[in-house]
Formats: C-alpha cells, structure tokens, sequence
C-alpha cells in the first residue's frame, strides 16, 4: 500500500490545562480533500494547529509521507511543504495583489523558482493576472481568498491546511473558492479544512469527518456523510437528502478523476 500524504495518529492537545482534542486519528492520501466537520468547540481548528505545528500535542504522532514532524515548528513544516491558511484575511490591502503574492516566496531565494510557481499559480488562478496591479484591499472577500490560495503554490505544498475558506462570504464567492479548491485538488494537492458551511465544504471533499468533543465520531466518504440521515439532522441544516449538493459533489470528483 502506498504511504499516506497525512497520518494523525491519536493526538492529544489542548491549552493551558484544558484538553481539547483527546485521541484524534485521521488519514489522507496524496491528492484527497478531507472536510472537518461537528459543533463549536469541537476541536476542527485545533486540529490544523497541530499539524501546522502552531500547538504541540502533548501525545500522539503525526506523519507527513512517512516522516514523524510531531511537535515542529510552523517553519520547519512550512519548508515540508505544510501550508496553513488561516480564517482571518492575511492579505496587506495597501499593496498590490502582485506584491502580496511575492510576500509568499519570502523563504525561496531562487528567483526563477519563484516565477515559475507564479506561473502555476496564475495558471490556476487567473485573477493574478487579470487585477495584479490592483491593490488587495480592492478584491472582494472571495476573490482575497482566491489569492490567498494562489500565494500557497509558491511554497510547492504537500498539504494544505484551509480554516473556515468561505467564512462570511456570499454564495458566488463561495463558489469561486470551493472552485478554486477543487482547483487545487485537480493539481494533485492534498487538502484537510475546516468548514462552518458543512454541506459545501463536503460537497467539495473526497472524505469528511465529524469530531465531536475532542474525537472522531464519524469518517467516511464526503458523499456518504451528505446521504446520512443522522449527520444531515444534527450537522447539515435538515435531515433529508440535498439533491443539489449531491450534484455538486459528484461533479467536483469528476473533475479530479
């Protein structure tokens, strides 16, 4: 069997004297979007801390390709090829949208490498072209994220850690991000988020997980999560079937095949 991109396995960590996730384990292939979802306080967010290497577990392994990177720190992961996006915006609006996408190869002093990841970037991303004069601040909430994504790619990411992607945006920037993430997948990028907006967050995964108090409850299929009954009742807004969301998500795993 091929060795997994990502290997969480049974991660304690929490804050001061207060556990928060208490024996997570989870798994992702090279090239799979997983969607983190459950309630408030659940543990999602901190997950991709301590995996980014923002919160050291205090038990546990984690594994990237094979390789032990428990407890390193964010730029030591970051130079592995570990991107955390984070849910607040980190875009500098007073600069252009070229600058700030050069504020991502701030660790690679090769410039021609920096070009060519520019390339890809902007392969995937055409706003880069389109509006790189213009300042950040300009963009809309989904196109700053759309950036956002692009300035990953010059770090060539393994895993790319997404925070709450389409937190207080309106449903065509949401659209034009969970795109721009299916984008990244086609790429052959592995992806692990968190999404507050469960339905569109699976609907744009290849697998999904339910945490609830600190653990794992349910991992399976994104598209076995979005058909079952319990989870659309207590995580996905009604407890029926949402043919619309089912559409998407097929279509999503199509692109990728």
């Amino acid at each position: 069997m091929t060795t997994p991109r990502l290997e969480i396995k049974n991660i304690i960590a929490g804050y001061g004297a207060g556990l928060v996730l208490k024996g997570v384990n989870l798994e992702l292939q090279t090239g799979e979007v997983m969607c983190l979802i459950g309630p408030n306080g659940a543990g999602k967010s901190t997950v991709l801390k301590t995996v980014s290497g923002l919160l050291p577990p205090r038990e546990g392994q984690i594994l990237l390709d094979g390789e032990d990177i428990t407890g390193q720190t964010p730029k030591a992961n970051l130079r592995r090829g570990v991107v955390h996006v984070p849910q607040e915006r980190s875009l500098f609006p007073g600069m252009t949208l070229w600058d700030n996408l050069l504020m991502g190869g701030y660790l690679i002093r090769d410039r021609k490498l920096i070009l060519s990841r520019i390339e890809e970037a902007a392969h995937l991303f055409p706003i880069i072209r389109e509006r790189q004069k213009e300042h950040a601040g300009s963009l809309s909430g989904g196109e700053q994220k759309q950036v956002e994504l692009a300035r990953t790619l010059l770090f060539d990411p393994k895993l790319i850690l997404l925070d709450e992607p389409s937190i207080g945006l309106d449903p065509k920037s949401r659209r034009l991000v969970f795109d721009a993430i299916n984008g990244l997948a086609k790429a052959g990028r592995t992806i692990l988020l968190v999404e507050q907006n469960a339905r569109s967050g699976l609907a744009a995964s290849d697998k999904g997980a339910v945490l609830e108090t600190g653990v794992v409850r349910i991992v399976g299929k994104a598209s076995d999560l979005l058909e079952n009954p319990e989870v659309a009742k207590l995580y996905l807004g009604a407890a029926g079937k949402n043919t619309t969301v089912k559409a998407v998500s097929e279509k999503a795993k199509e692109g990728r095949s």
